[in-house]
């Protein structure tokens, strides 16, 4: 089965999400006790955010009740909402994963089990993971991180480098976060803890490399190479 990287992420997605709803939902479909709880496998776990688009804080968000597919990708994931999401992933209605994933019955359901989301919940969680796999977890960020909430336009993207630092976030690769400009995102880069990656950003006189292509992390004895493939906005 071929995968494409979006299709990945919203399908690990999946088995993710629901440890970022409120206590609500989990005391309906989940045992409080085994919110956190996560089974070690293998020599390295990998962590990866994407897209949180800044939001600190539980938030309501209603998924779209619409997304075009053109041609082959009618029909098909990421292109599926609502009820025919929950079909192709054999998800039931009225329940957290339809409230999660989809617009369907969204008030009543938003009425019943709140907000969602906010990075004290991301946290928690790989804190936890971490605790459980000490020496055996890779952390890292994929953009679209550092800009779209109120807090990041008032701080100009500090808010959240200051976050993946508590995070100890081990490396990020920018989408929107080019939209704060050349001189800003230079400025940001220098208050992280990490590497900024983007093998693809150049200097438009000399063609030279702007931030560091790559980074190789050591995780249990493994060497682990992390390439930024950014994505400037």
């Amino acid at each position: 089965m071929s995968l494409s990287r979006r299709d990945f992420i919203q399908m690990a997605s999946l088995a993710a999400g629901s440890a970022l709803l409120p206590p609500a939902a989990l005391a309906r479909e989940l045992k409080p006790e085994n919110l956190l709880k996560f089974t070690p496998k293998g020599q390295l776990t990998i962590l990866h955010t994407t897209d949180s688009h800044a939001q600190l804080v539980p938030m309501y968000y209603r998924e779209p009740d619409s997304n075009i597919g053109v041609g082959a990708n009618a029909g098909k994931p990421p292109h599926l909402t609502g009820k025919d999401f929950l079909r192709y992933y054999g998800l039931k209605p009225d329940t957290m994963d339809a409230y999660a994933y989809t617009c369907d019955d969204y008030i009543a359901l938003a009425k019943e089990f709140g907000k969602m989301g906010g990075y004290a919940y991301i946290m928690s969680l790989i804190n936890q993971i971490r605790s459980e796999r000490p020496g055996k977890v890779l952390y890292f960020d994929t953009g679209d991180t550092l800009q779209g909430s109120a807090t990041s336009l008032w701080t100009r993207g500090e808010d959240m480098v200051r976050v993946l630092n508590q995070m100890k976030c081990e490396a990020l690769c920018g989408h929107w976060e080019f939209t704060y400009g050349e001189e800003r995102i230079q400025e940001l880069v220098k208050m992280m803890d990490f590497p900024f990656l983007a093998q693809n950003v150049n200097d438009a006189t000399w063609g030279e490399l702007i931030f560091k292509p790559y980074t190789i992390k050591s995780v249990n004895g493994l060497s682990v190479a992390l390439i930024g493939q950014a994505f400037p906005y």
